[in-house]
């Protein structure tokens, strides 16, 4: 076998491999990240790249939260019934990638305790 050869077989492979990874990332992308509003534990979870650990309580108060995906937003109609576009505060903004992060954000609103009622 030359050494033409052997360079040519490694480049076929390679380029299967570049193509498969490729393609994995792709169906990651499509299938694989959450949308708005779904659970999240990292940002790399969401399909917006902002996993949000906090919501508001009480109205205005940002308080820490399980995982939720989020996105960037100029007014409330932008977030939905369940949610308010808010100024983000300096630990919900660390919540978020260390770059590109929104200076408001679309934020879920949590019940109060004395709220819910028990059966």
């Amino acid at each position: 076998m030359g050494f033409k050869r052997v360079l040519d077989r490694i480049g076929s492979v390679g380029m299967v491999i570049g193509l498969a990874l490729v393609a994995g990332l792709v169906g990651w992308n499509m299938f694989g990240q959450g949308p708005y509003g779904d659970a999240c534990e990292y940002s790399l979870g969401c399909r917006s790249f902002y996993c949000l650990h906090h919501g508001l309580r009480g109205g205005s108060a940002q308080v820490t939260a399980p995982g939720t995906c989020t996105k960037s937003c100029d007014a409330d109609a932008d977030c939905g019934a369940a949610a308010k576009c808010v100024i983000l505060d300096g630990s919900s903004r660390d919540d978020l990638p260390p770059f590109g992060k929104p200076d408001k954000a679309c934020m879920h609103t949590l019940e109060l305790q004395g709220d819910i009622q028990r059966h």
